[in-house]
C-alpha cells in the first residue's frame, strides 16, 4: 500500500513539475520575442557558397580567414570560396588565351596569367578597401559633430552611436547599427570599438576610436574633443584633395611605367607568333629578371615621391 502511495505521489509530482517547465519555456520564448522586437534587427539566414562540394568547408577553415577579412574591408559581397573560384577561373581562361591564341609555351602562358590575375586581384581588393575607407573618412566629421551634439544634449556614448546608426548615410550607417546591436547584446564599448577599427582600416578611424576609449577611461569633455576633431578632419581632407590633384600625373606615370612594356610585348607576340618564347632561354630569363627589377624599383621610387603624409 505504501509503495502504491509513493508511486502515485511521484507521478503527481512529476506531472506538476512538467507543467511548470512547459509554462516556463513558453514565458521564456515570449521574452526572446520581445527582446528581438527591441533590437529591431532582421535575422538573415546564412547563404551557402555557390562553389559546390568544398565551398562551405573552405569558408569555415582557417585558410579563408585572411581573405574573408579583406573582402569585409572592401565591402565585397562574396564568400572566400566564391572569390577563389572566380580567381581560378580567370587564371585558367588567361592561360588558355596565352597558349592557344598568343602561341606561348604552357609554362610561360601560365606564368603571365598568374602575374596578371595575382596583381589584378591585389589591385582590386586594395582599390575597394581604399574607396570604402575614403567614404568613411568623408563621413567622419559629420559623425563627430552628431555624437558631440548628442553628448552635449545628455546622451551616453552608446546612445550617441545608436543615433548615428539611425541618421547617418551608408556606408557608416550599417557599421554603427552593428555596433549598436553589439552594445545592446552586452558587449563592452572597448570590444565593439576595437572590432570596428579592425573592419575599417583608416588612420582617421583609428584616431576616432582611440579618442573615445581614452576619454571613457580618464574622463574629460568628450563633446568638445569630438567637435575639435571634426574641424581637424575637414582640414586634413581638404589638404589631401589638393595633394592628390597635384600628384595625379606622377601617379599615372608610375602605373603606365609598369603596364606599358608588358602590353607592348604581348601585342608584338600577337602579330609575331612565339615572339616571347625567346625569354625561355637562360639569357632571356636573365634579361627579363633584370628588366622587372628595374621597372619595380622605378615604380617604388615614384610612389615614395608622390606619397605625402599629412
Amino acid at each position: 500500500m505504501s509503495l502504491a502511495w509513493a508511486l502515485l505521489s511521484g507521478s503527481i509530482f512529476t506531472f506538476f513539475t512538467g507543467l511548470f517547465f512547459i509554462f516556463s519555456s513558453k514565458a521564456t520564448r515570449g521574452t526572446y520575442k520581445r527582446v528581438d522586437k527591441w533590437f529591431d534587427r532582421e535575422k538573415k539566414s546564412e547563404r551557402k557558397s555557390f562553389v559546390l562540394l568544398f565551398g562551405d568547408k573552405f569558408d569555415s577553415s582557417e585558410l579563408s580567414e585572411s581573405l574573408q577579412k579583406k573582402l569585409i574591408q572592401g565591402d565585397i559581397q562574396l564568400k572566400p570560396s566564391e572569390y577563389m573560384g572566380i580567381y581560378i577561373l580567370l587564371l585558367a581562361l588567361l592561360t588558355f588565351i596565352n597558349v592557344v591564341i598568343l602561341g606561348l609555351y604552357i609554362f610561360m602562358g601560365f606564368l603571365f596569367a598568374y602575374l596578371i590575375v595575382s596583381l589584378g586581384s591585389k589591385f582590386y581588393l586594395n582599390s575597394r578597401k581604399d574607396k570604402r575607407t575614403e567614404n568613411f573618412n568623408r563621413q567622419l566629421p559629420e559623425i563627430c559633430r552628431m555624437m558631440s551634439n548628442g553628448i552635449k544634449a545628455g546622451q551616453t556614448i552608446p546612445q550617441a552611436i545608436e543615433m548615428v546608426g539611425r541618421d547617418v548615410k551608408e556606408p557608416s550607417k550599417l557599421e554603427f547599427q552593428n555596433m549598436d546591436y553589439q552594445l545592446k547584446l552586452g558587449d563592452s564599448l572597448e570590444y565593439v570599438m576595437t572590432q570596428f577599427r579592425e573592419r575599417v582600416l583608416s588612420n582617421d578611424i583609428n584616431i576616432f576610436v582611440s579618442t573615445i576609449l581614452i576619454q571613457q577611461r580618464v574622463g574629460g569633455n568628450l563633446a568638445e574633443v569630438l567637435s575639435n576633431m571634426a574641424e581637424t578632419l575637414e582640414e586634413r581632407s581638404r589638404v589631401h584633395k589638393e595633394i592628390k590633384t597635384i600628384t595625379a600625373e606622377s601617379r599615372s606615370i608610375a602605373y603606365i611605367l609598369i603596364f606599358m612594356p608588358f602590353l607592348m610585348a604581348m601585342m608584338m607576340n600577337l602579330f609575331i607568333k612565339g615572339f616571347l618564347n625567346v625569354l625561355f632561354t637562360p639569357f632571356g630569363m636573365i634579361i627579363f629578371a633584370v628588366f622587372s627589377v628595374i621597372v619595380f624599383c622605378a615604380f617604388m621610387i615614384i610612389k615614395r615621391i608622390t606619397t605625402i603624409r599629412v
